[in-house]
Protein backbone atom coordinates (compact mmCIF):
# COMPACT_ATOMS: atom_id res chain seq x y z
CA UNK A 1 0.00 0.00 0.00
CA UNK A 2 1.27 3.46 -0.88
CA UNK A 3 0.20 6.97 0.05
CA UNK A 4 -0.97 7.39 -3.56
CA UNK A 5 -3.49 4.54 -3.47
CA UNK A 6 -7.10 5.59 -3.85
CA UNK A 7 -10.45 4.23 -4.98
CA UNK A 8 -11.70 5.17 -8.42
CA UNK A 9 -15.31 4.50 -9.31
CA UNK A 10 -15.96 2.22 -12.26
CA UNK A 11 -18.91 3.87 -13.96
CA UNK A 12 -21.92 1.63 -14.74
CA UNK A 13 -21.22 2.22 -18.44
CA UNK A 14 -18.03 0.16 -17.98
CA UNK A 15 -19.51 -2.70 -15.93
CA UNK A 16 -20.06 -4.88 -19.01
CA UNK A 17 -16.45 -4.36 -20.09
CA UNK A 18 -15.28 -5.27 -16.58
CA UNK A 19 -17.52 -8.35 -16.55
CA UNK A 20 -16.12 -9.56 -19.86
CA UNK A 21 -12.59 -9.67 -18.40
CA UNK A 22 -13.70 -12.77 -16.50
CA UNK A 23 -14.83 -14.91 -19.45
CA UNK A 24 -11.39 -16.52 -19.73
CA UNK A 25 -10.39 -19.93 -18.27
CA UNK A 26 -14.04 -20.79 -17.68
CA UNK A 27 -15.32 -21.39 -15.03
CA UNK A 28 -12.31 -20.11 -13.03
CA UNK A 29 -13.64 -16.54 -12.78
CA UNK A 30 -17.37 -17.19 -13.13
CA UNK A 31 -18.06 -15.75 -9.65
CA UNK A 32 -17.05 -12.27 -10.83
CA UNK A 33 -18.64 -12.72 -14.26
CA UNK A 34 -22.10 -13.59 -12.95
CA UNK A 35 -21.93 -11.09 -10.09
CA UNK A 36 -21.28 -8.20 -12.44
CA UNK A 37 -23.71 -9.58 -14.99
CA UNK A 38 -26.44 -9.50 -12.38
CA UNK A 39 -25.92 -5.80 -11.69
CA UNK A 40 -25.67 -5.00 -15.40
CA UNK A 41 -29.07 -6.64 -15.77
CA UNK A 42 -30.53 -4.73 -12.83
CA UNK A 43 -29.28 -1.45 -14.25
CA UNK A 44 -30.93 -2.27 -17.59
CA UNK A 45 -34.21 -2.62 -15.70
CA UNK A 46 -33.67 0.99 -14.56
CA UNK A 47 -33.84 0.02 -10.93
CA UNK A 48 -32.97 2.83 -8.49
CA UNK A 49 -29.96 1.03 -7.01
CA UNK A 50 -27.51 2.34 -4.44
CA UNK A 51 -24.69 0.30 -5.97
CA UNK A 52 -21.12 1.46 -6.55
CA UNK A 53 -18.17 -0.34 -8.11
CA UNK A 54 -14.60 0.74 -7.40
CA UNK A 55 -11.09 -0.14 -8.55
CA UNK A 56 -7.69 0.67 -7.10
CA UNK A 57 -6.10 3.62 -8.90
CA UNK A 58 -8.29 2.87 -11.94
CA UNK A 59 -6.32 -0.33 -12.61
CA UNK A 60 -9.22 -2.72 -13.23
CA UNK A 61 -8.40 -3.32 -16.90
CA UNK A 62 -4.90 -4.44 -15.92
CA UNK A 63 -5.55 -6.74 -12.96
CA UNK A 64 -9.29 -7.42 -12.95
CA UNK A 65 -9.59 -6.23 -9.35
CA UNK A 66 -12.69 -4.48 -8.06
CA UNK A 67 -14.94 -4.03 -5.06
CA UNK A 68 -18.70 -3.62 -5.40
CA UNK A 69 -20.80 -2.06 -2.66
CA UNK A 70 -24.54 -2.76 -2.53
CA UNK A 71 -26.13 -1.42 0.64
CA UNK A 72 -24.76 -3.46 3.56
CA UNK A 73 -23.10 -5.97 1.23
CA UNK A 74 -19.61 -5.82 -0.24
CA UNK A 75 -18.30 -8.09 -3.00
CA UNK A 76 -14.77 -8.15 -4.34
CA UNK A 77 -12.57 -10.03 -6.75
CA UNK A 78 -9.12 -10.02 -8.33
CA UNK A 79 -7.56 -11.97 -11.18
CA UNK A 80 -4.15 -11.64 -9.53
CA UNK A 81 -2.77 -15.05 -8.50
CA UNK A 82 -0.66 -13.58 -5.69
CA UNK A 83 -1.17 -15.84 -2.64
CA UNK A 84 -0.77 -12.82 -0.38
CA UNK A 85 -3.63 -11.04 -2.19
CA UNK A 86 -1.51 -7.89 -2.30
CA UNK A 87 -3.66 -5.95 -4.76
CA UNK A 88 -6.86 -6.95 -3.00
CA UNK A 89 -5.49 -5.89 0.40
CA UNK A 90 -4.55 -2.52 -1.07
CA UNK A 91 -8.01 -2.18 -2.57
CA UNK A 92 -9.95 -3.17 0.55
CA UNK A 93 -7.76 -0.94 2.71
CA UNK A 94 -9.23 2.09 0.97
CA UNK A 95 -12.79 1.33 2.09
CA UNK A 96 -14.18 3.44 4.93
CA UNK A 97 -15.20 0.46 7.03
CA UNK A 98 -16.22 2.55 10.03
CA UNK A 99 -18.96 4.22 7.98
CA UNK A 100 -21.03 0.99 8.01
CA UNK A 101 -23.22 -0.39 10.78
CA UNK A 102 -22.77 -3.91 9.42
CA UNK A 103 -21.00 -5.33 6.39
CA UNK A 104 -21.78 -8.69 4.80
CA UNK A 105 -19.26 -10.35 2.49
CA UNK A 106 -19.39 -13.48 0.29
CA UNK A 107 -15.97 -14.32 -1.13
CA UNK A 108 -13.83 -17.18 -2.42
CA UNK A 109 -11.65 -18.99 0.07
CA UNK A 110 -8.45 -17.92 -1.74
CA UNK A 111 -9.23 -14.33 -0.71
CA UNK A 112 -9.56 -15.15 2.99
CA UNK A 113 -6.00 -13.98 3.86
CA UNK A 114 -6.91 -10.52 2.56
CA UNK A 115 -10.07 -10.39 4.67
CA UNK A 116 -8.22 -11.53 7.80
CA UNK A 117 -5.67 -8.77 7.28
CA UNK A 118 -8.35 -6.12 6.81
CA UNK A 119 -10.24 -7.29 9.92
CA UNK A 120 -7.04 -6.93 11.92
CA UNK A 121 -5.85 -3.65 10.40
CA UNK A 122 -9.25 -1.95 10.52
CA UNK A 123 -10.21 -3.28 13.98
CA UNK A 124 -13.39 -4.94 12.73
CA UNK A 125 -15.55 -7.22 14.86
CA UNK A 126 -16.72 -10.48 13.28
CA UNK A 127 -20.36 -11.10 14.20
CA UNK A 128 -20.82 -14.13 11.95
CA UNK A 129 -18.48 -16.36 9.95
CA UNK A 130 -19.61 -19.33 7.87
CA UNK A 131 -17.81 -21.68 5.48
CA UNK A 132 -19.74 -23.05 2.50
CA UNK A 133 -19.16 -25.65 -0.19
CA UNK A 134 -19.23 -24.01 -3.62
CA UNK A 135 -21.17 -26.22 -6.07
CA UNK A 136 -21.35 -25.72 -9.83
CA UNK A 137 -23.36 -27.13 -12.75
CA UNK A 138 -22.82 -26.12 -16.42
CA UNK A 139 -25.91 -24.95 -18.26
CA UNK A 140 -25.62 -27.82 -20.75
CA UNK A 141 -25.91 -30.32 -17.91
CA UNK A 142 -28.86 -28.44 -16.41
CA UNK A 143 -30.74 -28.52 -19.70
CA UNK A 144 -30.29 -32.29 -19.86
CA UNK A 145 -31.75 -32.89 -16.39
CA UNK A 146 -34.72 -35.19 -16.11
CA UNK A 147 -37.33 -33.51 -13.97
CA UNK A 148 -38.61 -35.30 -10.89
CA UNK A 149 -42.25 -36.38 -10.84
CA UNK A 150 -44.63 -33.53 -10.06
CA UNK A 151 -47.14 -34.38 -7.28
CA UNK A 152 -50.80 -34.20 -8.25
CA UNK A 153 -52.32 -30.75 -7.96
CA UNK A 154 -48.98 -29.00 -7.44
CA UNK A 155 -47.50 -26.34 -9.73
CA UNK A 156 -44.13 -24.64 -10.21
CA UNK A 157 -44.23 -20.87 -10.68
CA UNK A 158 -42.10 -17.77 -10.32
CA UNK A 159 -42.30 -16.24 -6.86
CA UNK A 160 -44.19 -12.99 -6.32
CA UNK A 161 -44.03 -10.27 -3.63
CA UNK A 162 -47.09 -11.84 -1.95
CA UNK A 163 -44.88 -14.81 -1.06
CA UNK A 164 -42.31 -12.70 0.77
CA UNK A 165 -43.68 -13.03 4.30
CA UNK A 166 -43.74 -16.83 4.07
CA UNK A 167 -40.17 -16.87 2.76
CA UNK A 168 -38.81 -14.46 5.37
CA UNK A 169 -40.44 -16.40 8.22
CA UNK A 170 -38.39 -19.46 7.22
CA UNK A 171 -35.20 -17.56 6.26
CA UNK A 172 -32.31 -19.06 8.25
CA UNK A 173 -30.28 -15.82 8.14
CA UNK A 174 -32.94 -13.63 9.75
CA UNK A 175 -31.14 -13.85 13.11
CA UNK A 176 -27.81 -12.77 11.59
CA UNK A 177 -28.91 -9.78 9.53
CA UNK A 178 -31.19 -6.91 10.52
CA UNK A 179 -34.85 -7.17 9.54
CA UNK A 180 -34.70 -4.08 7.30
CA UNK A 181 -31.67 -5.34 5.37
CA UNK A 182 -32.75 -8.98 5.14
CA UNK A 183 -36.38 -8.38 4.19
CA UNK A 184 -35.35 -5.78 1.62
CA UNK A 185 -32.80 -8.13 0.09
CA UNK A 186 -35.29 -10.99 -0.33
CA UNK A 187 -37.86 -8.62 -1.82
CA UNK A 188 -35.41 -7.39 -4.42
CA UNK A 189 -34.34 -10.92 -5.38
CA UNK A 190 -37.97 -11.93 -5.85
CA UNK A 191 -38.71 -8.87 -7.97
CA UNK A 192 -35.59 -8.89 -10.15
CA UNK A 193 -34.07 -12.38 -10.32
CA UNK A 194 -35.17 -15.81 -11.46
CA UNK A 195 -37.00 -17.71 -8.73
CA UNK A 196 -39.07 -20.88 -8.42
CA UNK A 197 -41.83 -21.78 -5.97
CA UNK A 198 -43.79 -25.00 -5.57
CA UNK A 199 -47.46 -24.43 -4.75
CA UNK A 200 -49.97 -27.00 -3.53
CA UNK A 201 -53.52 -27.51 -4.81
CA UNK A 202 -54.73 -24.66 -2.58
CA UNK A 203 -52.19 -22.28 -4.08
CA UNK A 204 -50.08 -22.25 -0.90
CA UNK A 205 -46.30 -21.91 -1.22
CA UNK A 206 -44.62 -25.01 0.23
CA UNK A 207 -41.07 -25.01 -1.21
CA UNK A 208 -38.91 -22.43 -2.98
CA UNK A 209 -35.49 -21.43 -4.27
CA UNK A 210 -34.20 -17.97 -5.22
CA UNK A 211 -31.14 -16.85 -7.17
CA UNK A 212 -28.94 -14.27 -5.47
CA UNK A 213 -26.79 -11.36 -6.66
CA UNK A 214 -24.00 -13.71 -7.74
CA UNK A 215 -26.34 -15.91 -9.75
CA UNK A 216 -26.31 -18.73 -7.19
CA UNK A 217 -29.23 -20.85 -6.03
CA UNK A 218 -30.08 -19.43 -2.63
CA UNK A 219 -32.60 -19.50 0.20
CA UNK A 220 -33.75 -23.04 -0.58
CA UNK A 221 -36.46 -23.89 1.92
CA UNK A 222 -39.42 -26.23 2.35
CA UNK A 223 -42.14 -25.76 4.96
CA UNK A 224 -41.66 -28.30 7.80
CA UNK A 225 -44.96 -30.07 7.09
CA UNK A 226 -43.82 -30.79 3.51
CA UNK A 227 -40.26 -31.97 4.12
CA UNK A 228 -38.87 -35.35 3.02
CA UNK A 229 -41.10 -35.48 -0.06
CA UNK A 230 -38.54 -34.43 -2.68
CA UNK A 231 -40.01 -30.96 -3.10
CA UNK A 232 -36.68 -29.21 -2.57
CA UNK A 233 -35.19 -31.24 -5.40
CA UNK A 234 -38.07 -30.20 -7.67
CA UNK A 235 -37.44 -26.47 -7.22
CA UNK A 236 -33.64 -26.84 -7.51
CA UNK A 237 -33.97 -28.71 -10.80
CA UNK A 238 -36.52 -26.26 -12.16
CA UNK A 239 -34.43 -23.21 -11.25
CA UNK A 240 -31.32 -24.74 -12.87
CA UNK A 241 -33.28 -25.31 -16.08
CA UNK A 242 -34.71 -21.79 -16.10
CA UNK A 243 -31.27 -20.27 -15.59
CA UNK A 244 -29.82 -22.49 -18.32
CA UNK A 245 -32.50 -21.43 -20.78
CA UNK A 246 -31.47 -17.82 -20.11
CA UNK A 247 -27.82 -18.75 -20.81
CA UNK A 248 -26.55 -19.09 -17.25
CA UNK A 249 -24.76 -21.90 -15.47
CA UNK A 250 -25.97 -22.89 -12.00
CA UNK A 251 -24.18 -22.81 -8.67
CA UNK A 252 -24.96 -22.99 -4.99
CA UNK A 253 -23.22 -22.19 -1.72
CA UNK A 254 -24.08 -24.82 0.88
CA UNK A 255 -22.93 -24.46 4.49
CA UNK A 256 -20.35 -27.14 5.27
CA UNK A 257 -22.48 -28.66 8.05
CA UNK A 258 -25.75 -28.72 6.08
CA UNK A 259 -25.63 -32.43 5.20
CA UNK A 260 -29.18 -32.51 3.86
CA UNK A 261 -28.57 -29.78 1.27
CA UNK A 262 -25.16 -31.20 0.38
CA UNK A 263 -26.75 -34.55 -0.48
CA UNK A 264 -29.52 -32.83 -2.43
CA UNK A 265 -27.26 -30.73 -4.67
CA UNK A 266 -24.83 -33.57 -5.26
CA UNK A 267 -27.68 -35.94 -6.15
CA UNK A 268 -28.97 -33.44 -8.73
CA UNK A 269 -25.51 -33.35 -10.33
CA UNK A 270 -23.78 -30.28 -8.89
CA UNK A 271 -20.05 -30.74 -8.24
CA UNK A 272 -17.96 -28.92 -5.67
CA UNK A 273 -15.29 -26.67 -7.18
CA UNK A 274 -14.06 -24.71 -4.15
CA UNK A 275 -15.09 -23.15 -0.82
CA UNK A 276 -16.75 -19.85 -0.12
CA UNK A 277 -16.82 -17.72 3.03
CA UNK A 278 -19.75 -15.68 4.30
CA UNK A 279 -18.65 -13.15 6.92
CA UNK A 280 -20.52 -10.32 8.62
CA UNK A 281 -18.41 -7.67 10.35
CA UNK A 282 -19.00 -4.51 12.37
CA UNK A 283 -16.72 -1.58 12.95
CA UNK A 284 -15.53 -1.43 16.56
CA UNK A 285 -16.85 1.58 18.41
Amino acid sequence: MTDCDHLVEVAPAHWTELRNLFQCDWPKHEFAYYLLGNYVSWKRLHEPLDVKCYALNDGWRKNGSFVLKDGFEIYFYSKDDDKNCTTLVQLLSQIRWNSFDEISMDYLEKFHPAVEKIISNKYLTVSSSKLAHYYFMPKEQALALRSSTMPNGFTLSKLLPKDLDTIYAQWPLRNHISYEAGYGLLKRLILLNETVGLFNAKGELVSWCLSDQTGAHSDLQTLPAYCRKGYGRLVVEELAKRLARSGSDSKAYVLHDNEKSIKLFESVGFRKIQNLHWVVVNARQ
